[in-house]
């Protein structure tokens, strides 16, 4: 507890040093702009320029406002998903909706210092976003909201994304039928993009649109796994022996139950392939529960074959 509270005290001191930075840095332009109107420009210039200054001074202030909101916010959020990665990504998520909120209302308001009504602006804003909704970037803001306010997925799940927009090409050997997606674990949920880090260790980064209109399959939310696997026998093991030993070589907590069916026979009659499935617990790797029932399988196969 006592480091925590080190670890918080350190962030609160450097944000505190950051703002006051960042005030600093704004005041100084200001002061520069003031300085050149008033030293460098000629006089005629200086009329007009000035009318404008309270544009300047909200410029500033949305500038630098903007910087302390989004860093703020990353700071803290980087903090908290040392902890807790889900609510870290979803304060992120927040906050970078506040910062495009503030922007606009900022230059509501400046324009209405200047004689143009709000509702004006308002009207002027909603159509263009309305006009812009068809497009790919408001449709990943959009999609984003919905993906948090819905939880359909969270930093930390293990899922499979299912897309027609991209395509996979298979390994050339035989397997049954599988979902034609990209399996990974969910990294981080921005207002843009979705970042997954797949079980080969690559970083796919998908707009959220995409990951809003995607098959997402949850690996580690099922309530049990079904895992197939495929064996070539002698003809001389008997399917039933073979199940039964398999049943007790594999007493183990993750796997609920075992059958062996005989799957192909073929034109040769000295073998014939079985099929063992597998009903193992939906937190078990499912990778991992059929290398451990073929590394038993060939152990009895070849222990029958004697």
């Amino acid at each position: 507890m006592e480091g925590s509270g080190i670890r918080i005290g350190r962030l609160v001191v450097r944000l505190l040093l950051e703002w006051i930075f960042l005030a600093i840095i704004g005041v100084l332009i200001y002061v520069l702009y003031i300085s050149v109107i008033n030293y460098l420009l000629p006089s005629s210039w200086r009329n007009t320029l000035l009318t404008y200054d309270s544009v300047v001074r909200s410029v500033i202030i949305v500038f630098i406002g903007t910087i302390l909101v989004w860093d703020t916010g990353r700071r803290i959020g980087d903090y908290i998903s040392k902890y807790d990665n889900v609510r870290g990504t979803v304060l992120k998520f927040i906050l970078d909706t506040v910062v495009i909120v503030a922007v606009l209302i900022a230059l509501a308001v400046t324009f209405e210092k200047f004689g143009l009504s709000v509702a004006a602006f308002s009207g002027t804003a909603v159509g263009i976003i309305l006009g812009l909704a068809a497009q790919q970037t408001l449709s990943n803001v959009i999609a984003g909201i919905v993906i948090i306010i819905t939880n359909r997925y969270k930093p930390g799940d293990r899922v499979t994304i299912v897309n027609w927009r991209y395509g996979i090409i298979r390994a050339m050997y035989p397997h049954e039928g599988l979902p034609n997606g990209f399996t990974g674990v969910i990294r981080n949920i921005s207002l843009m993009f979705t970042e997954v880090i797949s079980d080969g260790g690559w970083v796919y980064t998908v707009p959220n649109y995409v990951m809003l209109d995607a098959l997402i399959i949850h690996r580690n939310m099922s309530p049990f796994k079904r895992v197939r696997a495929r064996i070539d026998l002698p003809s001389s093991i008997d399917p039933w022996i073979f199940e039964e030993r398999l049943k007790d070589s594999l007493r183990d907590g993750r796997i609920r139950n075992i059958k062996v069916k005989v799957g192909e026979t073929w034109q040769s009659t000295s073998l014939y392939q079985a099929i063992i499935e597998v009903l193992a617990d939906g937190k078990a790797d499912g990778e991992e529960i059929k290398d451990l029932v073929l590394r038993e399988a060939v152990k009895i196969r070849n222990e029958l074959s004697k």
